[in-house]
């Protein structure tokens, strides 16, 4: 158990690791403390650093290198006490733990470094996933649950009551994935959700809120008949969010939504207070390049209140770190947005 300062290691870190096969979540917790408590007697003079404890339950769709490497990019924003749940087939518990540092460069540039454990257990320790974790977190920080990928871990329903937040992405999913995607963020705590599609929406939601400041904007949403909406692929699940939004703020009812049969997109209908139909439209870009949701229009006959991308489309990675650091921060407008898309697409 040493520092580890290799070729695969670029200059200025340092990386200790431990790996254990058919070992128990104690042992696991015992090496951990260890290559802590090594690191605190090296010359370098590392410190921990720490915000809260990442709770990470991948699903089988995600890729261990594409979790890797989003993982590091967290480590300076976000730094962390990491643990990763992975399910495998062998009837045992195997793990990995690691402190990762950066050396500093002199007396007035101390390093700093952040642990992580890999847990790797079969579905039925998978079950208990909380209780293989519990002596692994830092007590005093609270503990963020990311759930990556469009598929449920095994893991996903017991880490969730260790949770002060519960990170995730429905955007991973589109097209007919979509419902499941939705379904799957309100079978949760929802208060607790941090949807990073739905983060990606907050200038959007000012955008149209401060339209809709205007008293003639507000008549005409009582006569609305058609929304369409204009985004890139990968942002459909923000753009079904935003429109579900409005309805919700209108009090509407999302009576359908499915996806287009024909071409890329969702149709469906609302139904207003008052009885009238409102016809919801998802369209592709305007022009390929586009990205984001780049256009909202509402219609009423003739009479139309058209709305442009805000600002530039927002930074992915850097909606996923907000919602890191969202834990006691509350999501207004998201359950109610949630549950009329789950209500149409039930319907469906």
């Amino acid at each position: 158990m040493s520092a580890l300062a290799g070729p695969d290691l670029p200059a200025g870190r340092e990386r200790s690791e431990w790996r254990g096969e058919n070992v128990n979540a104690g042992e696991v917790a015992e090496r951990l403390m260890a290559l802590n408590r090594e690191h605190a007697r090296h010359e370098h003079g590392h410190a921990a650093t720490r915000t809260l404890n990442l709770l990470v339950a991948p699903g089988d769709d995600v890729a261990e290198d594409a979790l890797a490497a989003q993982l590091a990019g967290l480590s300076e924003r976000h730094p962390s006490r990491t643990i990763v749940v992975r399910e495998h087939a062998a009837a045992r518990l195997d793990a990995v733990v690691a402190i990762d540092c950066t050396i500093g460069s002199g007396p007035a540039c101390a390093g700093h470094c952040h642990d992580m454990a890999l847990l790797l257990a079969d579905a039925e320790r998978l079950a208990h996933a909380d209780s293989l974790v519990r002596p692994l977190r830092v007590a005093g920080l609270p503990t963020v649950l990311w759930l990556p990928g469009a598929r449920a871990s095994r893991a996903q329903d017991p880490l969730a009551g260790l949770a002060d937040a519960i990170v995730l992405d429905t955007a991973v999913a589109s097209g007919s994935a979509l419902p499941a995607a939705f379904a799957r963020a309100a079978a949760l705590d929802v208060a607790r959700v941090r949807d990073v599609a739905w983060l990606r929406l907050r200038r959007w939601r000012r955008h149209v809120a401060a339209r809709f400041e205007d008293p003639a904007a507000r008549a005409l949403l009582e006569r609305v008949e058609r929304i369409e909406l204009r985004s890139c692929a990968d942002q459909q699940a923000s753009a079904l969010l935003l429109a579900a939004w409005i309805a919700a703020r209108a009090g509407w009812t999302v009576e359908r939504l499915a996806p287009c049969a024909d071409r890329a997109g969702w149709t469906g209908t609302a139904r207003r207070a008052d009885g009238g139909e409102v016809a919801l439209a998802f369209e592709p870009p305007e022009e390929p390049s586009r990205v984001g949701i780049h256009a909202l229009a509402l219609r009423d006959g003739e009479e139309e209140i058209a709305l442009r991308a805000p600002v530039a489309a927002p930074n992915p990675a850097r909606a996923f770190a907000a919602a890191l650091g969202l834990f006691d921060t509350p999501t207004p407008g998201y359950a109610p947005a949630l549950a009329a898309l789950c209500s149409g697409m039930e319907a469906a």
